[in-house]
C-alpha cells in the first residue's frame, strides 16, 4: 500500500484514510467485512486523487448545491466556478477538491487539516477532520474556524457511500422535506410523504431520491438483509440528512450536514435552513459516529 494512506486499526474494526484526495475515508471494515463502499485499492494509480471514488469525503465551507455558484452575504456578491459534477451549480464546497495535511496519526486515530486562504471563496478558514476508531465504531468529526476578519457563511457534512442499495433499509426520524425543481434545488420544505417514511425500517428499492430530509437529529439504522451487521449513524451538529439513491447504481448515500442545499439563497430564517453566519475565530463541528451493530 502507498504511503499516501493511511491505515487506523482497534481491535476488528479497521479504517483506510487518504489526506491527498480531499481528505477521505477510502475504506470501513468490522471483521475484513465493507461497512461502506471502499476504494479499490488495486488500480490505485491516478484514479487514488478522485473522492467521488472513495467510501466517504468531507463538505466544507458549504455542502450540496449552490445555484449558480452565486450568492450574496452581508452584502458581498459572490461568484464560484461551477463544479464539473454539477454544471451551473457549485457543490460541496472546497475541502473534497484539495489535498489535506496530516497534524498526527496513531494506532486507531489520525488527525488532517486544511488551510484556505482567501481566494475564490473570499474568506480564509481552517478545516479540521479525525478519524476515530473505538470498540465498535468509526467517528469522523469535521471542524471549521473562520480566520477572516468579518462573519462568513459555514457549512459542514460528510458524504458516504454504503453498499448494496439493492438490499439495503433504512430507519431514521425524518418529517420533513424539501421538494426539489427538475434542477435537484430545493423548492420548498414539505411533510415528508408515506412513501418516503423511514420511521420504520424501508427498502430503498425502487426509490429514486436526491433530497435533503429534516427535522429529525436522532439516530440512523442502516441494515442489509444478507448482512449480519447493521450500521447506527449517530450525528451531532446535524439536523439534516441528504439521501440519495442513484437507480443505475447499486450504492446509495446518507449525507449527514448541518443546512439545506443552496442554503445561502434561501429565504427561510437560519432556524429552518441551517445556515450559520460564523464570526471572525468562531468554530463550527459536525461528528458522526458509525457505529456497528449485530442484528
Amino acid at each position: 500500500m502507498r504511503s499516501a494512506f493511511l491505515t487506523l486499526r482497534h481491535g476488528d474494526l479497521s479504517a483506510i484514510v487518504a489526506p491527498e484526495a480531499g481528505g477521505s475515508l477510502a475504506a470501513f471494515s468490522a471483521g475484513g467485512r465493507q461497512m461502506l463502499r471502499p476504494f479499490d485499492m488495486r488500480g490505485a494509480g491516478a484514479e487514488a486523487a478522485n473522492p467521488l471514488a472513495m467510501a466517504c469525503y468531507p463538505l466544507v465551507p458549504f455542502s450540496n448545491r449552490i445555484a449558480q455558484g452565486r450568492f450574496t452575504f452581508h452584502g458581498r456578491s459572490i461568484a464560484l466556478t461551477p463544479d464539473p459534477i454539477s454544471p451551473p451549480h457549485a457543490i460541496h464546497g472546497i475541502g473534497w477538491r484539495r489535498a489535506w495535511s496530516v497534524e498526527a496519526v496513531s494506532e486507531s486515530e489520525a488527525t488532517l487539516s486544511l488551510r484556505h486562504d482567501a481566494g475564490e471563496w473570499p474568506w480564509s478558514f481552517t478545516a479540521r477532520e479525525t478519524f476515530a476508531l473505538d470498540d465498535e465504531a468509526l467517528t469522523i468529526t469535521l471542524t471549521l474556524t473562520n480566520r477572516a476578519g468579518e462573519p462568513m457563511p459555514g457549512g459542514l457534512g460528510l458524504h458516504p457511500f454504503f453498499p448494496g442499495r439493492a438490499r439495503a433499509g433504512l430507519e431514521a426520524h425524518l418529517p420533513f422535506v424539501w421538494e426539489t425543481a427538475p434542477d435537484r434545488l430545493p423548492l420548498r420544505r414539505a411533510a415528508v410523504p408515506p412513501a418516503w417514511d423511514f420511521s420504520t425500517s424501508r427498502a430503498l428499492v425502487p426509490l429514486a431520491l436526491d433530497h435533503c430530509f429534516s427535522g429529525g437529529g436522532g439516530p440512523v439504522l442502516i441494515e442489509w438483509e444478507d448482512c449480519p451487521l447493521a450500521l447506527r449513524l449517530e450525528r451531532q451538529g446535524s439536523d439534516h440528512l441528504v439521501i440519495y439513491t442513484p437507480q443505475d447504481e447499486d450504492f446509495f448515500c446518507v449525507e449527514p450536514v448541518s443546512h439545506v442545499p443552496d442554503a445561502v439563497n434561501r429565504p427561510e430564517g437560519a432556524d429552518v435552513t441551517g445556515l450559520v453566519a460564523l464570526a471572525p475565530g468562531a468554530e463550527m463541528r459536525l461528528s458522526c459516529r458509525f457505529a456497528v451493530i449485530a442484528r
